[in-house]
C-alpha cells in the first residue's frame, strides 16, 4: 500500500445528507443518502462536480455529499457540511468497491505502526464511474491526531 502523510490543511464543503448507522452496513446507509441527495440535485437542477464523498464522522454518523460547480449556491433541504481536515492519511483505491471494507482495517494497521492516531473525519471520494470494477478508484482520508 502506497499512503502518503499530507501536513497541509484541506478544505472541502459539500451538500448531502447525513443518517447514522446505527447498527446498518455502511454501504446501506450510504447508498441510501446518495441516492437521496443525488434526486435532490436531478430535482432542482444544480450543477456539481460530480464526485461523491461519504464523510465517516463520530458517533457513527456520516454524511454523503457533493462539491457544487464553481459559482453555483444550494438552497432547498441539502444539508451543507464543511469538511476540514489538518492532518491526514491518503490513499488511493484501485479496484472494486466492494472491497473497500478490508482496506480500513489494513490503513488503520498502518498507521499505528507508524505510531499515528486516526480521528474523524475521515472520507471516501469516488473517482468517476468506470464499467471495469477493477479500475474504480477510491480516495481514502483518514483525519489524524497529532
Amino acid at each position: 500500500m502506497h499512503i502518503e502523510i499530507i501536513d497541509n490543511p484541506l478544505q472541502i464543503r459539500l451538500v448531502g445528507y447525513h443518517g447514522s448507522l446505527d447498527g446498518e452496513s455502511v454501504p446501506v446507509v450510504g447508498k441510501g443518502l446518495m441516492d437521496k441527495m443525488w434526486r435532490e440535485i436531478q430535482a432542482i437542477g444544480l450543477k456539481t462536480k460530480g464526485i461523491n464523498h461519504w464523510v465517516y464522522l463520530p458517533d457513527s454518523m456520516m454524511f454523503t455529499g457533493v462539491e457544487l460547480a464553481d459559482g453555483v449556491t444550494a438552497n432547498g433541504p441539502l444539508e451543507p457540511l464543511d469538511v476540514s481536515l489538518k492532518r491526514y492519511l491518503r490513499y488511493v483505491h484501485t479496484g472494486p468497491y466492494s472491497t473497500l471494507p478490508q482496506i480500513w482495517p489494513q490503513l488503520v494497521a498502518e498507521l499505528k505502526q507508524l505510531g499515528e492516531t486516526p480521528a474523524k473525519p475521515s472520507l471516501e471520494i469516488y473517482g468517476h464511474w468506470n464499467e471495469d470494477p477493477s479500475k474504480c478508484e477510491t480516495t481514502i482520508l483518514i483525519s489524524l491526531c497529532r
